[in-house]
């Protein structure tokens, strides 16, 4: 997917989002950018995702998110992305628990049986 279709998505949807860090760490965050979801559980967090889009853009590869596990904005960089998994439209907070439910057990499975870190070097993404 490129960047457009991402942003795009995650301005409506959540996803599990499995990227590597600056630092060869492999990352997985639940994320989104939809204010409504954020709000059904953290209130309105416009300013602090706005205040991460001021320095993530199309241009520089980063994609700024909320993060709903640590409840702050994070930003990821698109060619670091390993995979994405979207969940839909969450619209209640049963839906949001139902997700973070799968997501923990989804997490919990992925760190036991993948690399948590990986050399930048022998990185490619294409």
């Amino acid at each position: 997917m490129t960047y457009p279709e991402i942003y795009s998505k995650l301005t409506y949807e959540t996803a599990a989002i499995i990227f590597l860090k600056k630092n060869g760490e492999v990352r997985l965050m639940l994320g989104t950018r939809n204010l409504n979801t954020i709000s059904l559980i953290y209130g309105f967090q416009g300013q602090t995702l706005g205040g991460h889009d001021t320095r993530c853009n199309i241009n520089n590869g980063n994609v700024a998110v909320f993060d709903m596990i640590i409840g702050d904005a994070r930003s990821f960089h698109i060619d670091r992305l390993l995979d994405i998994q979207f969940a839909g439209v969450i619209n209640s907070k049963e839906e949001y628990d139902e997700v973070l439910k799968q997501f923990v057990k989804f997490k919990e499975e992925y760190e036991k049986t993948k690399p948590m870190q990986l050399d930048l070097n022998s990185f490619d993404n294409n």
